[in-house]
C-alpha cells in the first residue's frame, strides 16, 4: 500500500521545511523505482503559498478539503513568524482530525509552534527549532520541550527540530516504512549523513542569557566568562559576589531554570568549542584555555553537551 505524505504548508512557510522531506520521499520511490509515497501539499486557505524566500509554491488542495488515509503521515512545516500566527478555531479542528486519522503525525522546524494550538502536543515529547524551544515550552508548559534533539519521537507524533532536520525526521520515517539499506541508499543518494553525528547544541550560536544587564547575576555572568580558565567551583563564583551557594544556586534557579554549576561547565564548553573551532590550539590544549582540569573532564562535559568527543567536534569544523 502506497503512503501519503500530506505536509501543511502556511504562508511564509520555510521552504526547506517543505521541499527537504518531500525530496527524501521522492528518492525513496526512485531507490525502489515505483511509487511508495505520494506527495501532496497542502494550503492553509490559498492554494498559492508564497513561501518565505518569496518563493511560490501551488498547493494540491486546501487544509479543509484535506482527507488522511490510513497509510498518511501528516506534518505541519515551519514559518519564520510561527510564533505570531493563531490558528482559527475551525483550522484547529481541521487539522486535529487530519491528525487523528493519519498513521502518523507531526511538524518540521516551528511547525510545532502551530501544531500545539490543537492540544496534541499535550503531554508529549517534542523538539524544535532550538530559537524557538523556548517559547514552546513557555505557552505550552504541559509539553516536553528537548531543546537539543535533532528529531524526537513519541508514538503517532514524529517533530524534527529545524529546516535541514525535516530531512533527518523523514530519512527515519524512510528506514521506518522501508528498512535501513533503502534509507541508507536515500541518504547517500542525497549526500546527507544516514544519521548525523551532532544534535542542535552544535548550531546554537548566541548566548542563552543576556549580559547586558546590570544586576549582581549578570555582572557574575561576565566576570565569570572573562576568567573561565581560572573559575573551577561555583564556590569561587560565590565567594565573589560575597554570597553562600546555596544563596547562589536559587539566584540561578529564579533567573535562569539552572544551576550554577550547569551555566559555567556550558560556558566553558561553548569556548573549547570557539578554542576546536578555530584551529589555533591542538585538542590537548583546549582543557586548560577553557578552564577544564584535564581532558577525561572535557570529554565528558563535551559528550554531555555536544553528543560527541573534542576530537570528533574538531573534524567536523
Amino acid at each position: 500500500m502506497a503512503h501519503q505524505i500530506l505536509i501543511l504548508a502556511v504562508p511564509g512557510a520555510q521552504l526547506l521545511d517543505v521541499s527537504g522531506p518531500l525530496d527524501v520521499f521522492a528518492e525513496a520511490n526512485r531507490v525502489l523505482h515505483r511509487a511508495v509515497y505520494l506527495p501532496k501539499i497542502i494550503g492553509l486557505d490559498d492554494p498559492v503559498i508564497v513561501a518565505s524566500s518569496g518563493v511560490k509554491l501551488l498547493a494540491d488542495g486546501l487544509l479543509e478539503a484535506a482527507v488522511a488515509l490510513r497509510e498518511t503521515t501528516f506534518l505541519v512545516a515551519g514559518a519564520p513568524d510561527a510564533g505570531e500566527r493563531t490558528l482559527s478555531n475551525k483550522q484547529r479542528a481541521q487539522i486535529t482530525g487530519l491528525c487523528e486519522q493519519s498513521r502518523r503525525f507531526g511538524s518540521v522546524c516551528t511547525g510545532a509552534l502551530l501544531l500545539a494550538q490543537t492540544g496534541l502536543l499535550s503531554g508529549k515529547k517534542v523538539t524544535t527549532h532550538w530559537s524557538a524551544s523556548a517559547l514552546l515550552a513557555a505557552r505550552y508548559p504541559d509539553t516536553d520541550v528537548t531543546a537539543d534533539a535533532l528529531y524526537v519521537m513519541d508514538g503517532a507524533l514524529r517533530t524534527a527540530a529545524g529546516v535541514t532536520s525535516g530531512l533527518d525526521l523523514a530519512l527515519r520515517l524512510v528506514e521506518e516504512d522501508l528498512g535501513r539499506e533503502v534509507a541508507q541508499d536515500v541518504a547517500a543518494n542525497l549526500v546527507m549523513f544516514f544519521k548525523r553525528p551532532v544534535n542542535q547544541n552544535h548550531f546554537i550560536r548566541e548566548q542563552k542569557t543576556s549580559l547586558s544587564g546590570r544586576s549582581a547575576l549578570q555582572d557574575l555572568q561576565r566576570w565569570t566568562i572573562a576568567h573561565l580558565t581560572e573559575v573551577a567551583t561555583v564556590q569561587q563564583m560565590a565567594a565573589h559576589i560575597h554570597l553562600s551557594v546555596r544563596h547562589l544556586t536559587r539566584l540561578f534557579h529564579q533567573e535562569l531554570q539552572l544551576t550554577p554549576g550547569e551555566w559555567l561547565e556550558a560556558e566553558k564548553v561553548a569556548k573549547a568549542r570557539q578554542l576546536l573551532e578555530s584551529g589555533e590550539l591542538p585538542v590537548k590544549a583546549i582543557p586548560a584555555a577553557s578552564g577544564f582540569s584535564g581532558i577525561d573532564t572535557l570529554r565528558r562535559a563535551f559528550v554531555r553537551r555536544m553528543g560527541m568527543t573534542p576530537a570528533a567536534y574538531r573534524k567536523l569544523c
